[in-house]
Protein backbone atom coordinates (compact mmCIF):
# COMPACT_ATOMS: atom_id res chain seq x y z
CA UNK A 1 0.00 0.00 0.00
CA UNK A 2 2.86 2.33 0.86
CA UNK A 3 4.57 1.43 -2.44
CA UNK A 4 1.38 2.30 -4.32
CA UNK A 5 1.17 5.71 -2.68
CA UNK A 6 4.83 6.50 -3.39
CA UNK A 7 4.47 5.40 -7.02
CA UNK A 8 1.31 7.43 -7.37
CA UNK A 9 3.25 10.64 -6.66
CA UNK A 10 6.62 9.57 -8.09
CA UNK A 11 5.52 8.86 -11.68
CA UNK A 12 3.95 12.32 -12.24
CA UNK A 13 7.06 13.92 -10.77
CA UNK A 14 9.33 11.96 -13.12
CA UNK A 15 7.07 12.85 -16.05
CA UNK A 16 7.20 16.55 -15.21
CA UNK A 17 10.97 16.36 -14.79
CA UNK A 18 11.31 14.76 -18.24
CA UNK A 19 9.19 17.52 -19.76
CA UNK A 20 11.32 20.15 -18.07
CA UNK A 21 14.55 18.55 -19.34
CA UNK A 22 13.26 18.34 -22.92
CA UNK A 23 12.19 22.00 -22.81
CA UNK A 24 15.52 23.01 -21.34
CA UNK A 25 17.36 21.28 -24.20
CA UNK A 26 15.44 23.24 -26.84
CA UNK A 27 15.82 26.84 -27.99
CA UNK A 28 13.15 29.19 -26.64
CA UNK A 29 11.68 32.34 -28.16
CA UNK A 30 9.58 34.78 -26.13
CA UNK A 31 7.19 37.00 -28.09
CA UNK A 32 6.02 40.45 -27.11
CA UNK A 33 2.44 39.21 -26.73
CA UNK A 34 3.55 36.82 -23.97
CA UNK A 35 3.67 33.59 -26.01
CA UNK A 36 6.66 31.29 -25.70
CA UNK A 37 7.85 28.95 -28.49
CA UNK A 38 10.28 26.02 -28.20
CA UNK A 39 12.26 24.45 -31.02
CA UNK A 40 15.51 25.08 -32.91
CA UNK A 41 16.42 28.61 -33.99
CA UNK A 42 17.86 28.49 -37.52
CA UNK A 43 18.45 31.99 -38.88
CA UNK A 44 17.46 35.65 -38.99
CA UNK A 45 17.42 37.55 -42.29
CA UNK A 46 15.31 40.33 -43.78
CA UNK A 47 13.30 40.66 -40.57
CA UNK A 48 12.29 36.97 -40.52
CA UNK A 49 13.31 34.54 -37.77
CA UNK A 50 13.29 30.93 -38.98
CA UNK A 51 12.63 28.29 -36.35
CA UNK A 52 12.04 24.53 -36.52
CA UNK A 53 9.43 23.04 -34.19
CA UNK A 54 8.19 19.51 -33.55
CA UNK A 55 4.57 20.63 -33.46
CA UNK A 56 4.42 23.14 -36.33
CA UNK A 57 7.29 22.33 -38.69
CA UNK A 58 9.38 25.28 -39.88
CA UNK A 59 8.04 28.66 -38.73
CA UNK A 60 8.87 32.11 -40.07
CA UNK A 61 8.37 34.78 -37.37
CA UNK A 62 8.50 38.55 -37.64
CA UNK A 63 11.61 39.66 -35.77
CA UNK A 64 9.75 42.78 -34.64
CA UNK A 65 7.42 40.51 -32.62
CA UNK A 66 10.29 38.87 -30.67
CA UNK A 67 10.96 40.04 -27.11
CA UNK A 68 14.01 37.86 -26.33
CA UNK A 69 15.31 34.34 -26.97
CA UNK A 70 17.62 31.66 -25.68
CA UNK A 71 19.63 29.47 -28.06
CA UNK A 72 21.54 26.37 -27.00
CA UNK A 73 23.40 26.22 -30.32
CA UNK A 74 26.36 28.23 -31.52
CA UNK A 75 25.23 31.18 -33.65
CA UNK A 76 27.14 33.00 -36.42
CA UNK A 77 26.30 36.66 -35.84
CA UNK A 78 26.92 39.10 -38.71
CA UNK A 79 27.77 42.77 -38.28
CA UNK A 80 25.85 44.36 -41.17
CA UNK A 81 28.02 47.49 -41.09
CA UNK A 82 31.49 45.90 -41.10
CA UNK A 83 30.50 42.59 -42.73
CA UNK A 84 32.37 40.61 -40.05
CA UNK A 85 31.06 37.35 -38.59
CA UNK A 86 31.23 36.34 -34.92
CA UNK A 87 30.65 32.94 -33.31
CA UNK A 88 28.47 33.55 -30.24
CA UNK A 89 25.65 32.20 -28.10
CA UNK A 90 22.44 34.12 -27.54
CA UNK A 91 20.87 34.05 -24.08
CA UNK A 92 17.61 35.52 -22.87
CA UNK A 93 17.59 38.82 -20.97
CA UNK A 94 14.87 41.25 -19.93
CA UNK A 95 12.22 42.01 -22.59
CA UNK A 96 13.70 43.79 -25.61
CA UNK A 97 17.28 42.66 -24.89
CA UNK A 98 19.62 39.74 -25.58
CA UNK A 99 22.80 38.61 -23.86
CA UNK A 100 25.49 37.90 -26.46
CA UNK A 101 28.12 35.46 -25.12
CA UNK A 102 31.35 35.39 -27.16
CA UNK A 103 33.63 32.39 -27.64
CA UNK A 104 35.81 33.52 -24.71
CA UNK A 105 32.68 33.75 -22.49
CA UNK A 106 32.51 37.54 -22.46
CA UNK A 107 28.95 38.81 -22.15
CA UNK A 108 27.33 41.91 -23.64
CA UNK A 109 23.71 43.01 -23.56
CA UNK A 110 22.37 44.08 -26.95
CA UNK A 111 18.94 45.40 -27.87
CA UNK A 112 16.91 42.96 -29.97
CA UNK A 113 16.25 45.73 -32.50
CA UNK A 114 20.03 46.11 -33.10
CA UNK A 115 20.41 42.50 -34.30
CA UNK A 116 19.30 41.85 -37.87
CA UNK A 117 21.38 38.95 -39.25
CA UNK A 118 22.49 35.61 -37.82
CA UNK A 119 22.27 31.89 -38.52
CA UNK A 120 22.86 28.62 -36.72
CA UNK A 121 26.49 27.57 -37.08
CA UNK A 122 27.17 24.49 -39.21
CA UNK A 123 28.17 21.61 -36.93
CA UNK A 124 30.17 18.73 -38.36
CA UNK A 125 28.47 15.44 -37.68
CA UNK A 126 28.74 11.81 -38.78
CA UNK A 127 24.98 11.42 -38.59
CA UNK A 128 23.14 10.47 -41.77
CA UNK A 129 21.35 13.45 -43.33
CA UNK A 130 18.80 12.90 -46.09
CA UNK A 131 16.80 15.55 -47.92
CA UNK A 132 15.09 15.72 -51.26
CA UNK A 133 11.95 16.49 -53.20
CA UNK A 134 9.52 15.12 -55.75
CA UNK A 135 7.93 17.51 -58.28
CA UNK A 136 4.99 16.62 -60.52
CA UNK A 137 3.31 18.77 -63.16
CA UNK A 138 0.37 17.87 -65.41
CA UNK A 139 -1.18 20.17 -68.00
CA UNK A 140 -4.32 19.06 -69.88
CA UNK A 141 -5.92 21.19 -72.59
CA UNK A 142 -9.07 20.34 -74.55
CA UNK A 143 -9.83 22.77 -77.40
CA UNK A 144 -9.38 22.49 -81.17
CA UNK A 145 -6.49 20.21 -80.21
CA UNK A 146 -5.99 18.00 -77.17
CA UNK A 147 -2.73 18.59 -75.31
CA UNK A 148 -1.28 16.48 -72.50
CA UNK A 149 1.97 17.62 -70.86
CA UNK A 150 3.49 15.66 -68.00
CA UNK A 151 6.76 16.22 -66.14
CA UNK A 152 8.20 14.43 -63.14
CA UNK A 153 11.40 15.04 -61.16
CA UNK A 154 12.89 13.11 -58.24
CA UNK A 155 15.92 14.53 -56.38
CA UNK A 156 17.82 13.17 -53.37
CA UNK A 157 20.88 14.18 -51.38
CA UNK A 158 22.35 11.97 -48.67
CA UNK A 159 25.38 13.03 -46.65
CA UNK A 160 27.26 11.02 -44.06
CA UNK A 161 30.52 12.30 -42.62
CA UNK A 162 32.83 13.22 -45.51
CA UNK A 163 30.70 11.42 -48.09
CA UNK A 164 27.80 12.92 -50.04
CA UNK A 165 25.49 11.25 -52.55
CA UNK A 166 23.34 13.07 -55.11
CA UNK A 167 20.97 11.05 -57.28
CA UNK A 168 17.76 11.66 -59.14
CA UNK A 169 15.59 11.11 -62.18
CA UNK A 170 13.34 13.15 -64.49
CA UNK A 171 10.69 12.33 -67.08
CA UNK A 172 9.03 14.64 -69.64
CA UNK A 173 6.25 13.85 -72.10
CA UNK A 174 4.25 16.17 -74.36
CA UNK A 175 1.44 14.93 -76.56
CA UNK A 176 -0.72 16.92 -78.97
CA UNK A 177 -3.65 14.93 -80.38
CA UNK A 178 -2.06 11.69 -81.56
CA UNK A 179 1.43 13.20 -82.00
CA UNK A 180 4.02 12.79 -79.23
CA UNK A 181 6.38 15.79 -79.45
CA UNK A 182 8.49 15.07 -76.36
CA UNK A 183 9.16 11.79 -74.60
CA UNK A 184 12.38 11.35 -72.62
CA UNK A 185 13.81 10.48 -69.24
CA UNK A 186 17.14 11.06 -67.49
CA UNK A 187 19.05 9.42 -64.63
CA UNK A 188 22.01 10.74 -62.67
CA UNK A 189 24.25 9.81 -59.75
CA UNK A 190 27.17 11.64 -58.14
CA UNK A 191 29.34 10.81 -55.15
CA UNK A 192 31.53 13.40 -53.39
CA UNK A 193 34.34 12.91 -50.89
CA UNK A 194 35.39 15.98 -48.88
CA UNK A 195 39.15 15.86 -48.38
CA UNK A 196 39.57 19.43 -47.06
CA UNK A 197 37.34 22.07 -45.51
CA UNK A 198 35.61 23.13 -48.74
CA UNK A 199 37.30 20.92 -51.34
CA UNK A 200 35.84 17.64 -52.51
CA UNK A 201 36.42 15.04 -55.21
CA UNK A 202 33.46 14.01 -57.32
CA UNK A 203 32.56 11.08 -59.51
CA UNK A 204 29.47 11.48 -61.69
CA UNK A 205 27.48 9.42 -64.17
CA UNK A 206 24.35 10.40 -66.11
CA UNK A 207 22.18 8.88 -68.83
CA UNK A 208 19.37 10.26 -71.03
CA UNK A 209 16.97 8.39 -73.27
CA UNK A 210 14.81 10.07 -75.93
CA UNK A 211 12.17 8.36 -78.10
CA UNK A 212 11.44 11.37 -80.36
CA UNK A 213 14.77 12.96 -81.35
CA UNK A 214 17.38 11.36 -83.61
CA UNK A 215 19.86 11.77 -80.73
CA UNK A 216 18.30 8.94 -78.73
CA UNK A 217 21.00 8.30 -76.09
CA UNK A 218 23.33 10.56 -74.10
CA UNK A 219 25.75 9.24 -71.49
CA UNK A 220 28.45 10.87 -69.39
CA UNK A 221 30.90 9.50 -66.89
CA UNK A 222 33.55 11.68 -65.31
CA UNK A 223 35.54 12.54 -62.22
CA UNK A 224 37.32 15.62 -60.90
CA UNK A 225 37.71 18.18 -58.10
CA UNK A 226 35.03 20.45 -56.70
CA UNK A 227 34.71 23.41 -54.37
CA UNK A 228 31.90 24.13 -51.90
CA UNK A 229 31.54 27.92 -51.67
CA UNK A 230 28.98 27.70 -48.88
CA UNK A 231 26.56 25.23 -47.32
CA UNK A 232 24.56 26.70 -44.45
CA UNK A 233 21.08 27.60 -43.23
CA UNK A 234 20.58 29.97 -46.19
CA UNK A 235 21.47 27.59 -48.98
CA UNK A 236 24.41 26.04 -50.79
CA UNK A 237 26.60 26.61 -53.83
CA UNK A 238 29.22 24.30 -55.32
CA UNK A 239 31.24 23.96 -58.53
CA UNK A 240 32.97 20.85 -59.87
CA UNK A 241 35.28 20.32 -62.86
CA UNK A 242 34.98 16.86 -64.39
CA UNK A 243 36.96 15.03 -67.05
CA UNK A 244 35.68 11.87 -68.67
CA UNK A 245 33.88 10.30 -71.60
CA UNK A 246 30.82 11.44 -73.56
CA UNK A 247 28.71 8.89 -75.42
CA UNK A 248 25.97 9.52 -78.00
CA UNK A 249 23.64 7.05 -79.65
CA UNK A 250 21.27 7.70 -82.54
CA UNK A 251 17.91 6.28 -83.54
CA UNK A 252 19.46 4.16 -86.32
CA UNK A 253 21.76 2.40 -83.84
CA UNK A 254 25.04 4.23 -84.60
CA UNK A 255 27.16 5.41 -81.66
CA UNK A 256 29.75 8.19 -81.13
CA UNK A 257 32.11 8.55 -78.17
CA UNK A 258 34.37 11.44 -77.20
CA UNK A 259 36.77 12.47 -74.46
CA UNK A 260 35.82 15.77 -72.84
CA UNK A 261 35.42 17.92 -69.75
CA UNK A 262 32.52 19.70 -68.08
CA UNK A 263 31.74 22.18 -65.33
CA UNK A 264 28.88 21.32 -62.99
CA UNK A 265 27.15 23.77 -60.63
CA UNK A 266 24.57 23.32 -57.89
CA UNK A 267 22.99 26.46 -56.37
CA UNK A 268 20.23 26.87 -53.80
CA UNK A 269 19.20 30.00 -51.90
CA UNK A 270 16.45 30.34 -49.31
CA UNK A 271 14.49 33.61 -49.30
CA UNK A 272 11.79 35.16 -47.10
CA UNK A 273 12.42 32.91 -44.15
CA UNK A 274 12.69 29.71 -46.26
CA UNK A 275 9.23 30.32 -47.73
CA UNK A 276 10.82 30.73 -51.18
CA UNK A 277 13.75 28.81 -52.67
CA UNK A 278 15.71 29.93 -55.73
CA UNK A 279 17.56 27.03 -57.32
CA UNK A 280 19.75 26.35 -60.32
CA UNK A 281 21.79 23.34 -61.34
CA UNK A 282 23.35 22.25 -64.54
CA UNK A 283 26.39 21.30 -66.55
CA UNK A 284 28.38 22.79 -69.44
CA UNK A 285 30.64 20.43 -71.37
CA UNK A 286 33.00 20.45 -74.33
CA UNK A 287 34.87 17.68 -76.10
CA UNK A 288 38.67 17.76 -76.02
CA UNK A 289 39.12 16.32 -79.51
CA UNK A 290 38.70 17.94 -82.94
CA UNK A 291 34.93 17.41 -83.18
CA UNK A 292 34.14 20.47 -81.02
CA UNK A 293 31.04 19.04 -79.33
CA UNK A 294 29.33 21.47 -76.94
CA UNK A 295 26.69 20.46 -74.38
CA UNK A 296 24.49 22.44 -71.99
CA UNK A 297 21.99 20.93 -69.60
CA UNK A 298 20.68 23.44 -67.06
CA UNK A 299 17.62 24.34 -65.00
CA UNK A 300 16.63 27.39 -62.98
CA UNK A 301 13.47 27.85 -60.96
CA UNK A 302 11.58 28.91 -57.85
CA UNK A 303 9.99 26.68 -55.24
CA UNK A 304 7.37 28.14 -52.86
CA UNK A 305 6.60 26.35 -49.59
CA UNK A 306 2.85 25.85 -49.21
CA UNK A 307 3.31 23.86 -45.99
CA UNK A 308 6.28 22.33 -44.18
CA UNK A 309 6.22 19.43 -46.68
CA UNK A 310 4.43 20.62 -49.85
CA UNK A 311 5.62 23.11 -52.50
CA UNK A 312 4.53 24.96 -55.60
CA UNK A 313 7.30 25.20 -58.21
CA UNK A 314 8.05 26.79 -61.55
CA UNK A 315 11.15 26.21 -63.65
CA UNK A 316 12.87 26.67 -66.99
CA UNK A 317 15.25 24.11 -68.46
CA UNK A 318 17.56 24.01 -71.46
CA UNK A 319 19.17 21.00 -73.12
CA UNK A 320 21.57 21.81 -75.97
CA UNK A 321 23.93 19.48 -77.85
CA UNK A 322 25.84 20.80 -80.89
CA UNK A 323 28.65 19.31 -82.96
CA UNK A 324 27.08 15.87 -83.16
CA UNK A 325 25.32 14.38 -86.16
CA UNK A 326 22.02 15.80 -84.93
CA UNK A 327 21.88 19.14 -83.11
CA UNK A 328 19.56 19.01 -80.11
CA UNK A 329 18.04 22.25 -78.75
CA UNK A 330 15.27 21.71 -76.19
CA UNK A 331 13.58 24.30 -73.98
CA UNK A 332 11.11 23.32 -71.32
CA UNK A 333 8.88 25.26 -68.94
CA UNK A 334 7.56 23.34 -65.96
CA UNK A 335 5.16 24.12 -63.16
CA UNK A 336 3.45 21.91 -60.63
CA UNK A 337 3.22 20.71 -57.06
CA UNK A 338 5.84 18.91 -55.06
CA UNK A 339 6.73 17.17 -51.82
CA UNK A 340 9.93 17.87 -49.88
CA UNK A 341 11.67 16.29 -46.89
Amino acid sequence: MLYFKISRFLFPAVWLLALWCSAAAADTVWLKNGDRLSGTVRSLEEGKLVMDTDWGGTLSLNWSAVSTLNSKNQITLRNSQSGENYSVRLEAAEPGWLTVVSSNEQEEKVAVSHIDDFMKAKVKSDRLNWNGNVDLGINLKHASTETQDTNFAFNNKISHGKWRHDFGAAWNREKEDASVNTNNYSLRYAIDYTFREQFFWQGRASYKRDWVEDLAHQALIGTGPGYQFWDNERGAFSLSLLTGAFGYGYSDGTVDSHFGSSVRWDYQRYLRGKALTLFSHGEVGHSLDDDGIFTLDAEVGLRYALTSWSTLNIGYGRNLVSGTRDTLNERRFTTGLGVKW
